[in-house]
């Protein structure tokens, strides 16, 4: 999905919202002390997270493919040790080898339909990663995908449409708590498909987060009964 049309931009805002207690919030309580980490956000969005973490780490870029986002982001959050790029994982050119301490995707890959460009995007990331550097990335949870309607959300397959096939479609749209929708047209990736790039590109998985609302997450967003994220806290070991 291209995020360049104003209202669309908008209304994810909100769903970003919700992010910081499904998504964000563990992931930082994962990585811990970021003080002098150079850190790249890959798909950074709306830039929350990336201003976040810039409020204690050496130096944070975010990066995203809509210019629209990063315009957002530059107007909306000035730091010394914070820059915006516009352009795409699958093409890190802009930064050299070994650079960053840590890498952070979230909600990037099913936006990727094709597996050649799966293998680009690891295979850049792997060479911007410093040895011993993390590598965080994070998807839709395959149940949540194999469950046509809960609660907030509802989907419908593409023809032809298998976990078991890589890159399948699905359209998804998600009622938000303004009761406004946003629709979305997601890949599917399987969790064996994940596996095999994390051991193939040079990393190894450390933990898996699956998504849970705390009991102080606000009561406006639906709670699912099972997990609607999983996110992959990996290490570069070569």
């Amino acid at each position: 999905m291209k995020y360049e049309n104003k209202d669309l931009l908008d209304l994810y805002k909100l769903k970003a919202e919700e992010h910081w207690h499904t998504m964000f919030n563990p992931m930082l309580k994962y990585l811990g002390n970021l003080e002098g980490k150079r850190i790249l956000d890959i798909g950074c969005g709306s830039g929350e997270l990336t201003n976040k973490m810039a409020e204690t780490a050496g130096q944070v870029t975010g990066l995203d493919l809509s210019p629209k986002w990063i315009e957002y982001c530059k107007i909306s959050y000035q730091r010394k040790n914070l820059s915006f790029v516009q352009g795409s994982a699958t093409d890190l050119k802009m930064f050299p080898d070994d650079y960053f301490d840590i890498i952070i995707m979230n909600l990037v890959l099913p936006n990727i339909y094709k597996v050649a460009d799966m293998e680009k995007i690891f295979l850049e990331i792997k060479r911007v990663t410093r040895i011993s550097g993390e590598f965080i990335f994070s998807d839709v949870h395959p149940i949540l995908k194999m469950t046509k309607k809960e609660g907030a959300r509802r989907q419908e397959y593409s023809k032809g449409f298998s976990y078991f096939k890589e890159g399948s479609k699905l359209s998804v749209i998600v009622a938000l708590p303004n009761k406004k929708e946003i629709e979305f047209e997601d890949a599917h990736w399987s969790l064996s498909f994940y596996s095999d790039l994390i051991e193939k590109y040079g990393f190894g998985l450390v933990k898996i987060i699956e998504s849970n609302y705390p009991k102080n997450a606000p009561k406006k967003f639906f709670r699912y009964s099972f997990p609607e994220y999983i996110t992959f806290c990996c290490k570069k070991l070569k």
